[in-house]
């Protein structure tokens, strides 16, 4: 059975928890792209550079207590509601939030978000959804995608999801249905490193990019090469290995971390310097991929 997570307010995959939106994105897939940020992850890696869409909020008020202009209230949903009228922008709920959630995500219906791409869809060739893990709402991800596919005017948009590939066989099989291609972010090769930067393992994940790949929607793989974490090369070796099994032709994506907007720890790490990102790129060419990026 796959995760999932539903907002309070949704009985049937309508509403999205949405964290953000770039109406316009030359770095989340191919072209120029809407991308789409929902809020909640199962994985917990601390270079994460987006920590406040990990957590869920669970109603526990900490931040409206800390809000001097009153922008959160707690309703009898059980979930925090923002005013964004009242916001100033200061960053003090995101500080104290014990479950690294965002209380200032905003639950949308899945029409109006549909509404807000058909705005942008003249300028923009294809639609991403991130997060967070965007699998993790996979009835309101699958309904969104079904409805770009269904509309003639929305329907030339390439749509793609950026994935952590935690989601099981069953969950694919749904969304594979609706979309034209997914990202994975294989965050590591070894399973003890893999588990100690995401608190998981990595066999479900290879399970995707296997199944991915059969099913010709494997768009891209994407490495976050960490200087002294990942980017060693038995590492490396170990990566490419996991990569060719699967399609040596693959895109592959060497992302460089940046320390900025991370959680604790990961601050400790230096920034990926250009070098690091060359050697990479070269331990891969050299091991058999055939289009590293």
């Amino acid at each position: 059975m796959s995760l999932a997570v539903r907002h309070p307010l949704d009985r049937d995959g309508e509403i999205l928890e949405v964290a953000g939106v770039a109406p316009s994105s030359f770095v989340d897939g191919p072209g120029n792209r809407y991308v789409l940020f929902l809020q909640g992850c199962n994985f917990d890696c601390p270079a994460c550079h987006n920590p406040t869409t990990i957590g869920r909020c669970d109603g526990c008020g900490v931040c409206i207590d800390v809000c001097a202009l009153e922008a959160l209230t707690l309703p009898v949903t059980g979930t925090v509601l923002f005013h964004p009228d009242r916001c100033d922008s200061c960053g003090d709920c995101l500080r104290v939030c014990p479950t690294d959630a965002d209380p200032t995500i905003r639950p949308l219906p899945v029409d109006e978000v549909v509404s807000d791409i058909a705005v942008h869809a003249p300028f923009v060739s294809g639609v991403t959804v991130s997060g967070g893990e965007p699998t993790l709402q996979l009835d309101g991800l699958i309904r969104l995608f079904s409805r770009l596919r269904d509309d003639p005017g929305l329907a030339h948009l390439e749509r793609l999801v950026d994935t952590n590939g935690s989601l099981d066989r069953d969950g694919w099989e749904r969304l594979l249905k609706v979309i034209d291609g997914a990202m994975v972010d294989l965050k590591a090769a070894s399973p003890e490193r893999h588990r100690r930067l995401t608190g998981h393992d990595i066999e479900p994940v290879i399970e995707s990019l296997r199944l991915l790949a059969e099913r010709n929607k494997l768009t891209e793989v994407r490495l976050l090469v960490i200087e002294g974490e990942t980017d060693d090369e038995t590492e490396l070796l170990a990566w490419a290995g996991i990569v060719r099994s699967v399609d040596p032709s693959v895109p592959v994506r060497l992302m460089p971390f940046r320390r900025q907007g991370t959680r604790p720890l990961a601050r400790r790490w230096h920034d990926t310097t250009p070098e690091a990102i060359a050697r990479a790129r070269t331990v891969l060419a050299a091991a058999g991929l055939r289009n590293v990026r």
